[in-house]
């Protein structure tokens, strides 16, 4: 089709990045400045942002500290926030790609379906039928971006406006409206409280309680942003200071039984106590399972919008959807205007929607058939020239994950360095490197509460000690960082 169809060069490999979000964008940045031009990036949607351009929902932010929710390389001294707006942080997105020069590699609205390895390299093929052809695939879709949706019966019955909290109906008007919520994690925990003065009612179903800490969000002051951007040392130590706290103290909290993990229940405890005056509804929010077991949640204003007059909390369970509204599990029918259903997202799914196959014909969803796993959670074996970000085993419940993308971009550049200058045009990881790391992580999970009995997608079963968890790395993001610093190709078979 065009240049990216030209004989593969060794010395500058054709380079295929899926997706345009944090770090799709973080590698194609690093190609650049380490002489890797000729790469593209493909995206389904018509700008960068992935996650924070699909999100746009009311009170949409990130629980993370934004001077560490952005790049080493790229930090912001004009947060407005402590913890800033899903759109502050999309419009960061838009801003660095700019000006780092990637949205010339960019091709918008163009979602690949296929990416097929024979003998020439990888072919990929898009929605419209038309092909490319590439050395390397490196996927950068994410493992959290397709909507979940319970299953209850009826879901497709309810007559009025019905919506995902990822899919926000910007059209749909709530001022007097009764409207239900059904869900009450990540997302639901941030609009609640945001939609609650607008609407005439409001119910909030709640299928099992989530630990909730006061997340303390407030204003920088313009100085502050001054001073950071005479001084950038000054943001550079206020990133060092919310990594040395998530790193040296917020990550003992995950071990179970520790001093830590039990100072913070407590805390937990007393906050919903404090917060809350009826002793019925401090029940019904309070979890029977040890904190950080499932993800908690950071967030202002929830408790106490949940004991405004026209704004309840359900737990008694869905029998049904109808026409007209919810039916629970008692028999008593609860009526709508709109019903939103904030309910998460299918974790790991990418697959459902992209087929990636080896040479030998066996896809990637087929040999994650048991178990999902990752070498270095960047690449599989018998998968040459696919790296992956945000892989396998490389979330985190304590700390930014933009930390781990950098990492891993930085060991994808390490390998295609080794690569231009080893001569080597394909590699892809050893069978037996890649079942002792894996083996690695999940000795290194034994202990922490992620592998607890409560029911959480970090896990490949709903619940039990026996379940996967392909989702958390177990360990410091020093340690990882410290490990991905280079790749070692002993670890990896090549044609060397």
């Amino acid at each position: 089709m065009t240049e990216t169809n030209r004989p593969s060069k060794p010395s500058n490999p054709r380079i295929a990045i899926l997706g345009a979000g944090l770090s799709g964008m973080c590698m194609g940045i690093q190609l650049l400045k380490n002489g890797f031009t000729d790469f593209t990036i493909f995206e389904k949607a018509d700008t960068v942002g992935g996650t924070w351009r699909e999100n746009t929902y009311p009170g949409v932010a990130c629980d993370v500290p934004s001077h560490l929710y952005s790049f080493s390389f790229a930090r912001n001294p004009d947060w407005s926030e402590a913890y800033s707006s899903g759109s502050e942080i999309q419009a960061y997105c838009e801003k660095i790609a700019s000006d780092y020069g990637i949205l010339p590699h960019c091709r918008f609205n163009r979602r690949v379906v296929s990416a097929v390895h024979g003998a020439s390299g990888w072919t990929l093929t898009l929605e419209d039928g038309e092909q490319a052809d590439f050395d390397m695939v490196v996927t950068a879709i994410g493992g959290l971006h397709t909507p979940a949706f319970p299953d209850i019966p009826g879901h497709a019955d309810f007559t009025g406006p019905a919506f995902h909290s990822a899919e926000w109906r910007h059209d749909v008007s709530l001022s007097g409206k009764r409207v239900g919520v059904i869900g009450s994690a990540a997302s639901a925990v941030q609009l609640v409280p945001e939609i609650a003065d607008t609407v005439a009612s409001l119910t909030v179903f709640q299928r099992t309680p989530n630990w909730v800490l006061p997340r303390q969000n407030y204003k920088i002051s313009g100085w502050a942003k001054k001073l950071m951007r005479r001084f950038p040392v000054l943001s550079l130590l206020r990133r060092a200071k919310i990594y040395s706290m998530s790193e040296f103290i917020t990550f003992r909290v995950f071990r179970e039984n520790s001093f830590m993990q039990k100072l913070v229940r407590r805390h937990a405890r007393n906050y919903i106590k404090k917060t809350v005056a009826d002793k019925s509804l401090q029940q019904k929010l309070t979890p029977d399972y040890p904190i950080g077991c499932k993800r908690i949640l950071v967030v202002d204003g929830y408790l106490e919008t949940l004991q405004q007059e026209h704004v309840t909390l359900h737990t008694d369970g869905i029998a049904e959807i109808t026409a007209t509204g919810v039916t629970d599990k008692t028999g008593s029918h609860h009526e709508f205007d709109v019903l939103i259903f904030a309910t998460g997202f299918e974790p790991f799914n990418f697959l459902d929607h992209l087929e990636v196959a080896n040479t030998e014909g066996t896809s990637l969803k087929q040999a994650w058939d048991d178990k999902i796993v990752a070498h270095r959670t960047v690449s599989v074996a018998g998968f040459p020239n696919l790296f992956m970000l945000l892989g396998p085993n490389s979330g985190l419940g304590h700390n930014s994950v933009i930390l781990m993308i950098e990492a891993q971009v930085r060991y994808i550049i390490s390998a295609l360095t080794q690569m231009q200058q080893k001569g080597l045009t394909r590699i892809a990881p050893k069978q037996d490197r890649q079942d002792a790391y894996s083996q690695s992580i999940q000795e290194g999970l034994k202990g922490m509460v992620w592998n607890g009995n409560c029911a959480s997608w970090y896990k490949n079963g709903i619940s039990g000690e026996t379940d996967q968890n392909h989702t958390l790395w177990p360990h410091s993001t020093y340690r990882y960082m410290r490990e991905m610093q280079h790749i070692d190709l002993a670890e990896y078979e090549t044609d060397a």
